[in-house]
């Protein structure tokens, strides 16, 4: 069994990432433990080496233990700590310098998979790369990365799928793959196209981009070679964990007969909220307007997925947690301190240099689904500048049955807007990629997007007509 202890000055964020750990993690082979923030209300930011130790100490009967560290004084609290425990189980300590997020999830899967040690370290320090290539930069290959593989021979073995998870072999079914094949005792590749990964790796079998639609090979050989033909091809037939709602192993095709229409009237979305133009505080009262800010958004997220996930669907409750860890990134609490000291600035103007230009990161992704990460973007920023102005998140209630109208819609938005008399959604901009149409969708609710301005023209309480046969928004005269 390996240990994995997650070293952060954050509890929420540490809690927050165990959480999505938790969605591909084997117990049997890998038990993980956080070490996260200090017990001081007022002051909760930091790291202590008695927690790190104590930790370990939880692990003791691990053949391997692993500590992921956020900051540079995690690493001095973790280096401190293997001081206090005995030398023998300090021995069986690593101290990892991977990416604490990805390489969390990275030695995750292949810990579970029961991947040997050396392995499950490569794998961190490779957990990068996925992300590296999406955003087209430059890799430094390593020497397990795909296009330095054993070759296979004529008595390989090979199975053949298409793919039919909605967002491809994203993380959970490339965990998925790679931790229950990891167990085998074989050369087992997985092609896409050009491209060869290691199916025993979690991160080559995400750097093969491979999306809905689109044939896989796998490849085998070597003692097992059978049996992780026949594991692969039962992953392959539940869709590799994901539940995409089909029918055995086929989509059953027919004719639509009739798509209903829906009206309302119309409504259109306030805009967001301004700040004003006083003069800023000192730095250290605009950077505590800040982080209270962040707190209280995050505190607000958490109680959303949670009465999300009792009430409607686990998938759109896990879209708030991430909103919440993303947060809770000290990376980020960092960029925003720091535009406040540089230019002794309001919270609200780091707020919104810092999110416009992680939206507009987003916007020059090639990916839709990526690129669609904008519109959550922008909905945290309007959510942050409401809490600086005291703005309460709202539950709207209507007399009669309206369709939203808006510039672009963020799922924070959406939720709050949720009540029977909503009968539709209608935008001038948005994406059909966005999370905001996906939990549209998951909740019945017709949606358009990218009407274009004009739509925002329509008197307020005119009546409108949505059809999704056609596509189009018309006013009932």
């Amino acid at each position: 069994m390996i240990g994995l202890i997650i070293v952060s000055h954050s509890k929420q964020l540490a809690e927050g990432l165990l959480q999505l750990a938790n969605q591909m993690q084997n117990t049997q082979h890998c038990q993980i433990r956080i070490a996260a923030g200090i017990d001081d209300d007022k002051h909760p930011i930091g790291t202590d080496a008695i927690k790190v130790m104590e930790a370990i100490e939880s692990l003791a009967d691990a053949s391997h233990i692993i500590l992921l560290m956020d900051l540079g004084s995690a690493i001095l609290s973790a280096e401190t700590a293997l001081d206090l425990i005995d030398s023998e189980l300090a021995k069986k300590v690593h101290l990892c310098s991977a990416p604490l997020v990805e390489g969390t999830i990275a030695m995750t899967a292949a810990a579970s998979g029961g991947a040997p040690i050396d392995t499950i370290l490569l794998e961190a320090k490779n957990a990068l790369q996925a992300k590296q290539q999406q955003l087209n930069e430059d890799i430094n290959l390593t020497p397990s990365m795909p296009n330095q593989l054993a070759p296979t021979s004529k008595y390989a073995i090979k199975t053949q799928c298409i793919i039919q998870n909605p967002a491809g072999l994203h993380l959970r079914p490339a965990a998925k793959i790679s931790s229950t094949l990891g167990a085998f005792k074989a050369n087992i590749q997985l092609r896409h196209g050009n491209k060869i990964a290691d199916a025993k790796s979690m991160n080559q079998i995400t750097l093969l981009q491979a999306y809905l639609g689109d044939k896989i090979e796998l490849i085998a050989e070597g003692e097992d070679a059978q049996a992780a033909i026949d594991a692969f091809n039962l992953l392959a037939d539940e869709n590799f964990g994901d539940d995409i709602n089909t029918i055995g192993n086929s989509n059953l095709v027919g004719e639509v007969v009739f798509l209903p229409n829906v009206s309302g009237l119309a409504y259109h979305l306030p805009t967001c909220i301004g700040h004003d133009n006083k003069s800023p505080q000192d730095n250290a009262t605009e950077i505590q307007r800040m982080t209270q800010a962040l707190n209280q958004v995050c505190t607000y997220l958490d109680t959303l997925a949670d009465e999300t996930a009792k009430i409607r669907n686990n998938n759109i409750a896990d879209i708030f947690h991430g909103h919440s860890l993303l947060l809770s990134d000290e990376a980020l609490l960092e960029d925003l301190t720091q535009h406040i000291k540089r230019n002794s600035t309001h919270a609200e103007s780091a707020i919104l240099t810092v999110f416009n230009e992680m939206a507009a990161q987003y916007k020059q992704l090639s990916s839709p689904y990526l690129k669609a990460r904008f519109i959550d973007i922008e909905d945290l920023k309007n959510q942050l500048l409401k809490t600086l102005a005291q703005h309460t998140a709202t539950k709207y209630a209507f007399a009669e049955p309206i369709i939203l109208i808006s510039q672009d819609l963020g799922p924070i938005e959406l939720m709050q807007h949720i009540q029977p008399m909503l009968r539709g959604i209608v935008l001038a901009q948005g994406s059909p990629y966005s999370h905001t149409a996906i939990i549209a969708t998951k909740m019945g609710i017709p949606m358009l997007v990218n009407l274009g301005e004009k739509v925002n023209q329509i008197p307020p309480k005119s009546k409108l007509i949505l059809s999704l046969e056609k596509s189009t928004l018309s006013i009932d005269k």
